[in-house]
């Protein structure tokens, strides 16, 4: 797991805003639902709402991006029965942008591993993430014995793919326009990746929407 680069981010502030998802934030113990692949009339749609989002992420005043240390407070202690391993954090500015992150690890010595990321791009007018291609389209793709697919959770746009035979895959999320939570895992089955997701504070990271910005 790697933290985007904060060079690399401030480059890509561009009219490109991601999709955080329609609905209210919050509802994190409901069902994940996925998006499917639109159709033509379906795309156009897409495009006009991204449009409008892109208009209000606009006009959103930026924010300072919470301190890593109160992001780790939202890290589960353990997840699929692993211990939290020592956790990395910062919380960077360069450029005149600032950018949070926090990452732990969970493995055991049998090879089963989890690590969980949260990053907070508040600084940051429109929410621009380089190579979070699924905040802007809906994907449904099978290949061997992988699978991508776009989803919902929340009121929130996420992201898995799950490798049955590698027994490794990915679920992130992007909460509030703001936050990109990353799960990713090998040695572990597709629930226990998406039960990992569900162990982080969701609804305060939620909470947290408006934190740091100076009309809060």
């Amino acid at each position: 797991m790697r933290a985007l680069p904060l060079a690399l981010t401030a480059l890509l502030v561009l009219p490109l805003a991601a999709c955080g998802g329609g609905g209210d934030e919050g509802d994190f113990d409901g069902e994940v639902e996925e998006t499917g692949e639109p159709g033509i009339l379906g795309r156009v749609q897409e495009f006009q709402d991204t449009m409008e989002e892109m208009q209000e992420a606009a006009e959103r005043p930026p924010a300072e991006p919470v301190n890593f240390r109160e992001l780790r407070e939202l890290l589960p202690g353990e997840v699929a029965g692993l211990a939290q391993g020592d956790t990395e954090g910062s919380t960077d500015a360069a450029m005149g942008f600032a950018i949070s992150r926090i990452e732990a690890p969970y493995a055991n010595e049998d090879g089963k591993q989890i690590d969980i990321a949260i990053h907070d791009f508040g600084a940051i007018p429109q929410v621009t993430m380089f190579g979070l291609g699924w905040t802007l389209a809906d994907i449904d793709r099978e290949s061997g014995s992988t699978y991508e697919r776009t989803v919902e959770f929340g009121g929130q746009r996420g992201y898995r793919s799950y490798d049955t035979e590698a027994q490794a895959g990915e679920f992130s999320l992007l909460v509030a326009e703001r936050f990109h939570v990353e799960v990713t895992g090998s040695g572990v089955t597709d629930d226990e990746l998406e039960d990992a997701l569900r162990a982080v504070d969701l609804n305060a990271l939620a909470g947290m929407r408006d934190a740091g910005r100076p009309d809060a």
